[in-house]
């Protein structure tokens, strides 16, 4: 995905610009090297996803979503008789992919 992204953006640079990380680590994890300098490679997949398409890495569920469905699930009412939505619902109140999700020092 990163390639492809560098051949339409024309440069590293772009490609790390609109992920928010270095030229540096976009070379490092093209060459295959950034792990072994310490960079997690989930950490840097996840902030190309996040960058490059219409999918999130879901923590709570463990794969990928469709950021749509990511956003219904972070703006869905409180369940009441379902074990396992509830669940994820406490789940997106706290996740960090949510843009409402409150702060662990802010006031309810």
């Amino acid at each position: 995905m990163l390639v492809e992204q560098v051949n339409v953006l024309g440069t590293k640079q772009a490609v790390a610009d609109k992920m928010g990380v270095s030229r540096a680590a976009v070379s490092l994890y093209l060459s295959g090297r950034y792990g072994t300098i310490g960079g997690r490679n989930d950490h840097f997949e996840a902030k190309a996803l996040a960058a490059f398409s219409d999918r999130v890495n879901c923590p709570h569920l463990g794969f990928d979503i469709e950021k749509e469905a990511c956003a219904e699930h972070a703006s869905a009412a409180q369940p009441m008789s379902d074990a396992g939505a509830l669940r994820l619902w406490i789940a997106c109140r706290a996740c960090p992919l949510n843009p409402h999700a409150k702060s662990k020092g802010e006031a309810s």
